[in-house]
């Protein structure tokens, strides 16, 4: 029974085709059907495509095939389906990956149109045609993206280094950006001063050791990280900032008596210098500025240098500064005004009076009087010779006198 049942369906299927070929009177394609499972993809996804069509014509004497095409807003076909040219109604599903359509940034476009080609060809009156049955479109967008910084510094001293690794991900899906390029930039006043390509690893990770030297200036600087002319991810900058200060400058007191008496030579010795990758440096033959202050009122000045050892030598007799005023106490300060790469440096401390006579202001006094009574003796011996020459004009010798009768 069950024999018979399937015997006979099989006779009516034959017929049913047997009717159907024989009713095809010419080319005739209709009833298409297009449809994607969404309108909007980001360029790394995936877009599902549903076809149906009914295609009929007479393969004795005719030609004709339907595909299904993706092209951009040039006009120029990105992706071709097979050629599909049975006969009757006919329905397909597709699967395109969006990143094997050869987009590039130069033909990049947010739009993408797919549709139904069909293709027709009268081989004995010698007639082509070529039509388009349906077309849709869809919407391409590209995505944002982030990145976090691990181990970067925003300040650093001029002859460090720092090593820093920026981690780039996608803001819609939280994944890494892998093999991704990325152009890192450094600036100073606006303009480059440094360049170079970096590119991302498997955990979505660049690496650097950016150096104070040779990829950054004294002051501000900007660190960038772009990525440009990508189809998957926007254009993007992150822009960060570095300052540069200059190296920092110790003074040691190597030796200081901070007891001054009379007739004491003022001796006092200084060694000045810095680190640069960690290696202590003397800072040699660079001038400093010595000042003396009393209750703040400026006594003396003068400029020395460092030696070639990095020491600053002080020798001064204390008769060498007229003191305005008696005091127990001075200030000296000395006044490092820096480099181009080192920073500025005051040091001050105080220096102790005891038992100090203020030869400055007793000599002054001394020297004073000394000079008045000196002319007044000048004047004096003067005065007594002139008045002993007119005196003795007035008598003249016994022999030298004349007597008349």
């Amino acid at each position: 029974m069950n024999k018979k049942i399937i015997g006979g369906f099989l006779s009516f299927i034959l017929l049913v085709i047997i009717l159907l070929t024989n009713s095809v009177e010419g080319f005739s394609c209709y009833n298409t059907s297009l449809v994607t499972d969404k309108d909007t993809y980001f360029t790394h996804e995936k877009i599902k495509i549903n076809a149906s069509w009914e295609l009929y014509y007479d393969p004795d004497y005719e030609i004709s095939y339907i595909r299904i095409q993706i092209i951009d807003i040039f006009d120029e076909i990105l992706w071709n389906s097979a050629s599909y040219n049975s006969i009757g109604i006919i329905e397909k599903n597709w699967t395109v990956n969006i990143q094997v359509l050869n987009i590039t940034y130069s033909n990049f476009s947010d739009v993408l149109f797919i549709r139904i080609y069909n293709y027709y060809e009268d081989t004995e009156r010698f007639l082509r045609g070529e039509s388009i049955r349906e077309i849709l479109t869809v919407n391409l967008i590209k995505r944002s993206i982030t990145c976090k910084l691990s181990g970067f510094k925003n300040e650093l001293i001029f002859g460090d280094s720092n090593s820093f690794s920026a981690h780039f991900l996608s803001i819609e899906n939280g994944t890494n950006l892998i093999n991704e390029t990325f152009r890192l930039i450094t600036t100073f006043n606006e303009e480059i001063f440094f360049q170079t390509n970096l590119t991302t690893n498997e955990s979505g990770e660049v690496e650097f050791n950016i150096s104070t030297i040779t990829h950054l200036n004294l002051g501000r600087n900007g660190v960038k990280f772009r990525m440009k002319n990508n189809v998957l991810y926007n254009d993007t900058t992150f822009t960060y900032e570095i300052y540069v200060k200059k190296i920092p400058v110790s003074i040691d007191i190597t030796s200081f008596e901070n007891n001054l008496e009379e007739s004491n030579l003022i001796k006092i010795q200084l060694y000045y210098y810095y680190f640069f990758n960690q290696n202590e440096k003397p800072i040699e033959n660079e001038d400093v500025k010595l000042v003396f202050y009393t209750n703040s009122i400026l006594e003396y000045e003068t400029n020395l240098r460092t030696n070639q050892s990095g020491f600053l030598n002080i020798a001064i007799l204390p008769n060498n500064i007229i003191f305005k005023t008696a005091i127990k106490s001075i200030n000296i300060t000395v006044i490092f005004n820096g480099t181009g790469q080192l920073e500025n440096k005051t040091l001050s401390f105080n220096l102790n009076i005891e038992n100090f006579s203020y030869e400055g202001i007793s000599n002054l006094f001394f020297f004073t009087n000394i000079g008045l009574f000196s002319i007044m003796i000048l004047l004096m011996l003067f005065i007594g010779l002139k008045a002993y020459y007119l005196q003795r004009s007035k008598f003249k010798l016994i022999k030298d006198l004349t007597f008349k009768f």
